[in-house]
């Protein structure tokens, strides 16, 4: 037995107890399933909705798995459980399983979250997972499922389970201005200002007719940003607004969260002056590089980023959505 070492913080050596535990449980199952293949149909997997107590396993389940997709914190998570968006592939022991889903647009849902215990076969795992869950999405009147597959090992298996590839998410970077460049793009007929309170039923309608499904946002999310983003403005023309931009400072990086125009005020250099605030406004705050996502259809935003200096990175993230049927 080992002793316990006065010099040792009690929270590791109760981490590396939890940690041991979730080993031993593992090993008895695989024990199991090895000496005889049959007894995994005779394994009563139950797959439920998550509860508060387990987070925790989830939490460790992503330390152990190979497989687990987890692009969030435990907040989130927490926030997730108690919306009831997450559910849970339970044999007793421990966790065969976990996904997790948030809500996008009152019809849309992302999958944000998704782990499967090693061993477990990744078709069989994710048509026991995602049938409960689309059940529940059905009943609340969502309409559709969707996945950005940044982890590579996900996208294959998941279109295998229904989900169709709907575009594919570029990156794009450039480094910050060694000089100011919103003097040179600056447009003299519309006023670059905050947005106001009374504003956001303006500032969806302009956000739903920049932007085409499934990438539109709702209310809720413009507030949310307008709320933690480190600059918000407007284009304002005779008090309608025709454009907006968001931009988050992160240390060195700085990244354009959002920037739309008005479909019929396009093609008049406002994005570029957006652009150009948004640039300036990252250098003066000490960052040293600008990302901002489009899509791969949105050749027009594509322009306009490469003939601003930017640059695709990275590989392209297919997106893709899954049709809920209401069988």
């Amino acid at each position: 037995m080992e002793r316990l070492d006065k010099g040792k913080p009690r929270t590791f050596l109760l981490e590396k107890r939890r940690n041991l535990l979730f080993l031993l449980s593992f090993f008895r199952l695989r024990l199991a399933l090895c000496y005889n293949g049959a007894k995994m149909h005779d394994l009563q997997i139950v797959v439920r909705l998550a509860k508060a107590a387990d987070i925790e396993r989830i939490l460790q389940f992503r330390e152990h798995a190979r497989r687990v997709v987890m692009h969030f914190g435990y907040e989130d998570l927490v926030q997730m459980v108690k919306k009831e968006a997450c559910f849970v592939a339970d044999t007793g022991p421990l966790l065969w399983g976990f996904v997790c889903v948030s809500s996008y647009q009152p019809s849309l849902v992302m999958l944000r979250g998704l782990g499967l215990i090693n061993g477990w076969r990744i078709d069989d795992g994710l048509a026991h997972l995602l049938r409960p869950m689309e059940q529940s999405l059905r009943e609340r009147e969502v309409k559709f499922l969707m996945h950005l597959a940044v982890d590579v090992w996900l996208a294959a298996p998941l279109m295998r389970q229904g989900f169709i590839p709907h575009d594919y998410i570029i990156h794009f970077e450039r480094a910050t201005p060694v000089k100011p460049l919103t003097p040179e793009y600056k447009q003299t007929e519309v006023t670059l200002r905050a947005l106001r309170p009374h504003e956001i039923q303006a500032l969806t309608l302009l956000d739903h007719q920049a932007f085409d499904w499934p990438w539109q946002f709702s209310s809720g999310e413009l507030v949310k940003w307008l709320m933690t983003a480190d600059r918000f403005v407007v284009l304002d023309y005779e008090g309608t607004l025709v454009g907006y931009a968001c931009t988050q400072v992160h240390g060195e990086q700085a990244q354009i969260v959002r920037l739309a125009i008005l479909p019929s005020w396009q093609g008049k250099g406002l994005g570029r002056y957006l652009l150009a605030d948004a640039l300036d406004f990252a250098s003066a705050h000490g960052a040293r590089f600008v990302t901002l996502n489009t899509q791969w259809h949105n050749t027009t935003s594509q322009r306009l980023y490469k003939g601003f200096g930017f640059r695709a990175v990275g590989r392209r993230i297919p997106v893709l959505i899954k049709e809920l049927s209401q069988s």
